[in-house]
């Protein structure tokens, strides 16, 4: 195993160093002062001291104080309003589990007892999870345990039911995923802003309508446009975080793990709750004050800058100034190339050879964000224990596996990161699927352990994939090439439940699939630029 890591070691140090030769003779393109006698050192040089002519973005960010007030209250105020779509895609991992039932000739309280108390004792009637009783026929009556309400018990989704839970967890990711289409283009051509709330409007109003679902087909109809919420939100809240951050910065306020703590008060609150109706209520009552940080979140000004809307861009840096109480007052802004106000789509991703290459091999990690993440979020409903413990101990073990996770990314940066992650899941991923094959002694503490080790590396990776993606494509195509590869990872998102589901009839086919995608991902990445360092660029080359 060492011998391996060494060997992998090598191979990505060669692979940087040529592809900072390939981004430095890339640039060269852009410097017509620069003779071919020059070295790589010097070109660098006069690449950094171009960065800092009066009018980059990253130099304005960087005289308006780089990390300052503006940049922590945009931060908190962010990753704040992530509760509300933390709430709204979590529970439903407690609101489409399936509690425990028996199926048994009587339907009344003393029968439950009777049954929690039985041990599947067929003298008492009582059949755990059986769609029919021994001879043959059809259940008269259904007892759920009355330890959750879900809506499966709400709806009697069980027996040739059962697969409508999973289909409405794909159901909202592939909401999400029509979300991350539509808001990619709508973000590029108005602005971050107005689709950033556009994602709370629609989280909380159908949150509402999920609160008061009398049929699972409302519920489902309900799931599909809170997810569209999500892919909006998902798509603007990188740009408009990493837009206003300095490249030292920007993994720190991308891949802070908010979502995992977020996740870890869900836990709680579902637990207490113990009812899928009064968690949609919740979702909707914390959503109403986000709202308010319309006043508080502004509008990109790279994104102004970028449109030619140059005197809207100036009013915001000056906005920003004050808040920093920076003395700053010359902004030298230029107005930008011709090309800065075409329409650019779907195409520019694959305007070079360089953005080929980043754009599909990103694809495969997408994907395999997708189907990992969600696949093993979705199978703690099957794993051994507590639903609502076990839910706990998959959120607050991600904690520190982000806080790793960036340490890392700033140390040896987001490529060697990315990689190390995606082969601990491969490892791991591979193992639960070779435990759930063999009737191993242990098994289901080994598989619930290593599941935990899966799940916090592959969110680990969720970071600093997300921060390449955003440091790989320059502001006038940065939407629509986070909104595409959330589009892959949406594919792959709706494929997780789904595996999950197949998962009962085929065991360990979740996990050998999430292994052998993400020693896929190990392999693609090899070949991705490392973006450690980069400033953001604003315009194709």
């Amino acid at each position: 195993m060492f011998t391996s890591a060494y060997f992998l070691t090598g191979i990505m140090d060669t692979n940087e160093d040529d592809f900072k030769l390939a981004e430095l003779q890339n640039e060269d393109r852009k410097i017509d002062s620069i003779t071919p006698a020059e070295d790589a050192d010097a070109l660098l040089k006069k690449i950094q001291t171009k960065e800092r002519q009066p009018g980059n973005p990253e130099q304005i960010i960087e005289d308006l104080g780089g990390c300052g007030k503006f940049q922590i209250r945009l931060t908190l105020a962010i990753h704040l309003i992530k509760t509300v779509f933390c709430f709204s895609f979590t529970n439903l991992i407690v609101t489409t589990a399936s509690p425990i039932w028996w199926c048994m000739k009587d339907s009344n309280e003393s029968s439950l007892i009777i049954c929690k108390s039985s041990n599947n004792d067929s003298s008492q009637n009582c059949y755990q999870g059986a769609c029919r009783s021994p001879n043959n026929t059809k259940c008269e009556h259904v007892l759920f345990d009355n330890s959750m309400n879900t809506i499966v018990s709400d709806f009697n989704l069980i027996c040739e039911y059962d697969f409508i839970p999973s289909m409405v967890n794909s159901l909202q990711l592939a909401g999400t995923l029509t979300g991350n289409v539509i808001s990619g283009q709508l973000a590029d051509m108005f602005g971050r802003k107005p689709p950033f709330f556009t994602a709370i409007i629609l989280v909380l109003a159908f949150s509402l309508v999920g609160f008061f679902s009398f049929t699972w087909q409302m519920f489902a109809v309900s799931t599909f446009f809170t997810g569209l919420g999500h892919g909006f939100f998902i798509t603007t809240q990188y740009s408009i975080l990493s837009e206003y951050t300095l490249s030292k910065w920007r993994v720190w306020v991308v891949g802070f793990p908010s979502l995992a703590l977020e996740q870890c008060l869900f836990s709680l609150v579902a637990w207490l709750l113990h009812d899928w109706r009064y968690l949609q209520l919740v979702t909707a009552l914390i959503a109403v004050p986000c709202l308010f940080s319309w006043f508080v979140i502004p509008e990109s000004f790279r994104w102004y800058i970028a449109q030619g809307k140059l005197d809207k861009a100036t009013k915001i840096i000056r906005s920003v100034a004050n808040y920093n109480k920076c003395t700053t007052t010359n902004i030298a802004l230029h107005k930008p190339d011709s090309n800065s106000k075409q329409k650019y789509s779907f195409l520019h991703l694959f305007k070079t050879k360089f953005l080929t290459q980043v754009t599909l091999l990103s694809m495969i990690n997408w994907t395999a964000l997708g189907v990992v993440g969600y696949g093993i979020s979705f199978g703690i409903q099957s794993l051994s224990g507590n639903l609502y413990l076990n839910l706990f101990l998959f959120c607050i073990t991600s904690v520190p596996s982000r806080a790793v996770a960036i340490f890392l990314s700033n140390r040896i940066g987001r490529r060697k990161t990315s990689i190390l992650f995606f082969a601990v899941v491969g490892i791991t991923g591979i193992t639960v699927g070779i435990l759930q094959t063999l009737d191993v002694q242990h098994k289901d503490m080994l598989t619930n352990v290593l599941a935990i080790v899966a799940n916090t590396s592959i969110g680990a990776a969720w970071g600093t994939v997300q921060t390449m993606t955003v440091e790989l494509y320059p502001t006038v195509i940065r939407n629509i090439g986070f909104g595409t590869l959330s589009l892959t990872g949406g594919i792959g998102a709706i494929i997780g439940p789904q595996l999950v589901y197949l998962n009962a009839f085929v065991p360990g086919l979740l996990f050998y699939v999430c292994g052998t995608i993400s020693l896929l991902c190990v392999l693609g990445t090899l070949f991705l630029p490392e973006t450690k360092g980069k400033h953001l660029d604003d315009k194709l080359v």
